[in-house]
């Protein structure tokens, strides 16, 4: 399942992503959006910034037979690998989501590029439940809570910005 969302910030793409790679920003918005244990951890390679978080959500909102392999709760690790900025500032990265015990991963791409009022932020992903026959149902079901996650970020970061 296709996934994509888009933030526009008003302020320039080196402040965002200053912002969005910050440790304690990462800290603040990996426990807020969890309910029980979670993880994070900004690290550098090279030219390349990689924030990993665990975060730990409630499976309240999914339908039944997406439960039935969630369990209560999902445990979401996710890695975002960026790139070094271009000479505008822009950055390029990837994203990789996985949901552990269940056959679901996110794969794809985040940019973050200069815009007339400051930068924009696009997120492209392919969004997979490798389950026979009930897979689309978990993709249909778990794409909601994933754009919703990753626009509660965006706006996180547009707060901190404004701060």
């Amino acid at each position: 399942m296709d996934i994509r969302t888009r933030a526009d910030y008003d302020h320039g793409p080196n402040e965002v992503f200053t912002v969005l790679t910050d440790p304690d920003f990462v800290a603040a918005t990996v426990n807020q959006m969890s309910v029980g244990g979670q993880s994070h951890q900004v690290t550098t390679r090279g030219d390349h910034t990689v924030v990993t978080t665990r975060r730990t959500l409630p499976t309240d909102d999914l339908p039944d037979v997406a439960k039935k392999f969630a369990g209560p709760v999902l445990i979401l690790d996710e890695v975002q690998d960026w790139g070094p900025a271009g000479p505008d500032g822009a950055r390029h990265g990837t994203v990789t989501l996985r949901i552990d015990g269940v056959p679901v991963a996110l794969t794809g791409t985040i940019d973050l590029t200069p815009s007339a009022k400051g930068a924009t932020q696009e997120v492209r992903a392919d969004l997979k439940a490798k389950v026979p026959l009930i897979g689309g149902t978990i993709e249909k079901a778990a794409a909601p809570a994933i754009l919703a996650g990753i626009d509660a970020v965006a706006e996180m970061a547009k707060e901190r910005l404004h701060g």
